[in-house]
């Protein structure tokens, strides 16, 4: 079979099997489409015939083409992920990347805002209107929950108890979990509901929770434009994204005392090791703290002057 017809198979797999999302999906076909692209030069058109050779030649390719560790990483995994699949439905009688490494990608803090700074950015967007409202809530929702976009777009009525201020969220790999809102935010939902009827031009026919002024489900691409466009407005100077939201909620949990691995259960994390990337942020900012006001700390500081 050609190797073209085994990708098609994995990518179904990813899509109705592991419920990966669809932007997940294309990110896998992309990178096995490169790496097709990459054999057919050599000549390859059976799978049977890409050994560890022709895999180690690639990821040295690959690194040596200007790419990010990461993105190496990424490529490789991808490669690594097809040919498990293969092997696991009997496709190929042996797994030619099984002793594939690749570059470990460098594992950066990422952004936060300051408690002040995301406070500010929500309440610097007025509620005159549905669509001022529900930019609103989508923005709180964001920090209060931790949520990734993708979950976010993807809530229904259904998924959210109102009244307990509770989501049931459908994350990665189609698993379902549990997340508080917290009152405010809660309150504020509540209050959304009676702005989303204006919204709602199917009158009650759409589940989504979130709608555009068109009554359609909101995208990710819209809620991006609500953030940029907030951030623009209040003329903050770091770059900010959905994901800054769900990071400043997992860091500013902890620096207020909360278990890490009830962290992990809230972001939906499957490893622990993942979640453990939070406690650098706090070990930083307390390292910045005591710099900053302890005598000694300061005393040190002087002499390197």
């Amino acid at each position: 079979m050609k190797i073209e017809e085994l990708i098609d198979k994995f990518i179904t797999y990813l899509n109705y099997e592991k419920g990966y999302s669809k932007n997940t999906s294309i990110a896998y076909q992309n990178d096995l489409s490169e790496f097709t692209s990459f054999i057919s030069k050599q000549k390859i058109q059976d799978v049977t015939e890409v050994n560890y050779k022709t895999l180690y030649h690639y990821i040295s390719y690959l690194g040596e083409s200007g790419l990010k560790a990461s993105s190496v990483e990424r490529k490789a995994a991808s490669i690594k992920s097809f040919f498990h699949f293969l092997m696991k439905n009997a496709l190929i009688q042996k797994n030619p990347a099984i002793l594939i490494s690749s570059p470990r990608k460098e594992k950066r803090l990422p952004r936060i805002l300051e408690k002040k700074e995301v406070l500010g950015l929500i309440d610097s967007i007025p509620e005159q209107n549905a669509l001022e409202f529900r930019n609103k809530t989508i923005l709180m929702l964001l920090y209060a929950s931790g949520l990734r976009i993708s979950e976010l777009t993807g809530l229904d009525l259904k998924n959210v108890d109102f009244k307990e201020g509770i989501l049931r969220v459908r994350g990665k790999g189609n698993k379902e979990r549990i997340v508080p809102t917290g009152e405010k935010t809660r309150r504020m939902l509540v209050q959304y509901l009676s702005f989303r009827k204006e919204l709602d031009s199917v009158k009650g026919i759409h589940e989504a929770l979130f709608l555009t002024k068109s009554g359609k489900r909101i995208q990710d691409r819209m809620v991006r434009y609500i953030l940029n466009r907030a951030i623009q407005e209040l003329s903050l100077q770091k770059h900010v994204s959905p994901h800054t939201l769900r990071h400043t909620f997992a860091t500013h949990l902890l620096e207020n005392g909360a278990n890490i691995r009830v962290i992990q259960e809230m972001l939906g994390h499957s490893s622990l090791s993942t979640t453990q990337i939070y406690t650098h942020l706090t070990t930083e900012k307390l390292k910045e703290n005591y710099d900053q006001f302890h005598p000694h700390a300061q005393e040190s500081n002087k002499k390197k002057i």
